[in-house]
């Protein structure tokens, strides 16, 4: 488990209701099942018979309904489990859902590797090893290549061909899809 294992505050409603907080956090990682948790919570509310329950907080990136079910919630721990076996960092990953303006669900893990396009210091510098790596300046003879616009590329692939995250210092660069 990581520092940034997301978390759900899950609250029993029956108690809510009573006028009584209880609730437990629990972390979004492979250790147990939601469904388990969250029945362990229920049993051991003050008020008898605690059936329904809420997600009163959350600690990761995005939105969460405080009514979210369990489909919901297993979609964001199997995302979590995803990025953490692909060695991808959980904030980059949120800050890539945040920026598509997506809650964390199902499949997102695989769009985010998809759209993975690397890193460097700059786009301006991403987009010099991207043109090197394909060949694309090849057709203009070595002399003229340094009369190329590297900044005016870049300019033109953020408009439309990628985005960038900034992330501890690096330019983070996707593909739009």
């Amino acid at each position: 488990m990581t520092d940034n294992t997301p978390k759900i505050y899950v609250a029993c409603l029956a108690s809510y209701n009573a006028g009584i907080l209880h609730g437990d956090w629990i972390d979004l990682d492979g250790s147990e099942t939601i469904e388990d948790r969250i029945s362990e919570i229920l049993d051991a509310s003050p008020e008898e018979d605690a059936e329904e329950w809420a997600v009163h907080d959350h600690e990761f990136c995005g939105h969460l309904s405080e009514y979210a079910g369990t489909d919901t919630l297993n979609a964001i721990k199997e995302a979590f489990e995803k990025v953490e076996a692909e060695g991808i960092d959980w904030e980059v990953f949120c800050e890539y859902c945040a920026h598509l303006g997506h809650d964390i669900e199902a499949g997102q893990v695989e769009m985010f590797s998809e759209a993975y396009a690397g890193t460097a210091d700059t786009l301006e510098h991403w987009c010099m090893d991207f043109l090197e790596e394909t060949g694309q300046l090849d057709s203009i003879p070595e002399n003229l290549r340094f009369y190329f616009d590297y900044a005016a590329f870049a300019r033109d692939m953020e408009i439309s061909d990628v985005f960038t995250i900034q992330h501890n210092g690096d330019t983070l660069v996707f593909w739009n899809r």
